[in-house]
């Protein structure tokens, strides 16, 4: 029974010695093997002696080749590049026509471009609010009904 004990207790300490020391590895090139080492060992309790098994797993990996663009270093610019107008000419227009006629479109011409858009459509609940923000936002000095006329006759001039 001891010589037994002795010898499972040497499987084992052998056993997690391998298992501390595995799964480490070193690529020295661009293919690569992977070797890992498991140990089982398996012990009967009728019999006094054990087994010890050692299963070796080979792998080989390709390195992955980049997906998108490669990046490249910074480089200093000589000039800003031209900014594109984010309107297209109808839009500029309408706008324009708006400022013309005493509306302070600064900031908000996205807001007045889709109200615009949205009278070509026939709605008219987005106008009437708009209209109502410019004047109380202090934008224009006219009533909101006036306002809400003047989208309207710009819009139709230059976004329908």
């Amino acid at each position: 029974m001891k010589r037994a004990l002795c010898l499972t207790t040497a499987t084992l300490a052998a056993a997690f010695t391998l298992t501390a020391c595995g799964g480490s590895a070193t690529v020295d090139s661009e293919d690569s093997t992977e070797t890992s080492t498991t140990v089982a060992t398996a012990a009967s309790s009728s019999e006094s002696s054990s087994s010890t098994a050692t299963v070796t797993q080979t792998s080989t990996r390709q390195p992955a080749a980049p997906a998108g663009p490669v990046d490249q270093p910074a480089r200093e610019l000589d000039s800003v590049p031209e900014q594109a107008d984010p309107f297209t000419a109808e839009e500029t227009g309408y706008l324009n026509q708006l400022r013309e006629n005493g509306v302070n479109v600064e900031g908000v011409e996205d807001e007045l471009t889709v109200t615009g858009h949205s009278v070509c459509s026939d709605e008219t609940i987005t106008r009437d609010v708009v209209a109502g923000q410019l004047v109380e936002q202090r934008r224009t000095d006219m009533t909101p009904e006036a306002v809400g006329q003047l989208v309207t006759d710009a819009a139709r001039a230059n976004l329908c």
